[in-house]
């Protein structure tokens, strides 16, 4: 809560429709650590729900936000890489284990395309290039804790699933941080 309202403090005063994508990411993340933590404390079917959906938004809505403020791009375009982001993860999602890594598969297009984007920011803007380069090495460890949580759980009592969810959330508030630096500087393209 006290990121989200730091994030909220940061926004530039200016009509809410200049930075909806920002105050939708905002409430993705409150929702994430509310859906999560209702997961982790009753695990079914509907908690479920409440812990992959606010996940997904906060992704869709960051690739978007993120073609449209780091990148320049026109909603056309915008909307066309993230349809082919999108196709790939569907793609991905059929035609490979659903236990491939740990379950980690679902991510995998998220991460290859965060790969993609900080390689092209870092030709572009070698400071958001850093800041990106930084959360792929820290989503990377992450996405390796959550892929060795039920290898290690059988002799760890604590596993490694706390520590992918303690470094998701500084990889969110990084990526969030990012598009807040940002916001001057790309207001006027909204």
């Amino acid at each position: 809560a006290y990121f989200i309202l730091r994030a909220l403090r940061q926004l530039p005063k200016a009509p809410l429709k200049a930075h909806l994508d920002i105050w939708l990411l905002v409430l993705s993340l409150f929702a994430i650590g509310i859906g999560s933590g209702l997961w982790h404390m009753q695990p079914d079917g509907r908690t479920l729900l409440m812990d992959v959906i606010p996940i997904g938004l906060f992704i869709n809505i960051y690739l978007i936000a993120a073609l449209r403020r780091l990148f320049g791009l026109g909603w056309a375009r915008a909307l066309l890489w993230w349809g082919i982001y999108t196709v790939a993860g569907v793609i991905a999602q059929k035609q490979l284990p659903p236990d491939t890594l740990n379950g980690t598969i679902m991510y995998i297009p998220t991460f290859l395309t965060l790969a993609v984007m900080t390689a092209v920011l870092w030709a572009r803007d070698r400071t958001v290039g850093r800041a990106f380069a930084g959360v792929l090495l820290v989503w990377s460890i992450s996405l390796t804790f959550r892929t060795i949580d039920m290898e290690i759980c059988s002799r760890f009592a604590l596993g490694t699933h706390f520590l992918w969810h303690t470094l998701n959330a500084w990889v969110l508030w990084r990526l969030l941080g990012v598009l807040l630096g940002r916001i001057p500087i790309s207001a006027q393209k909204v």
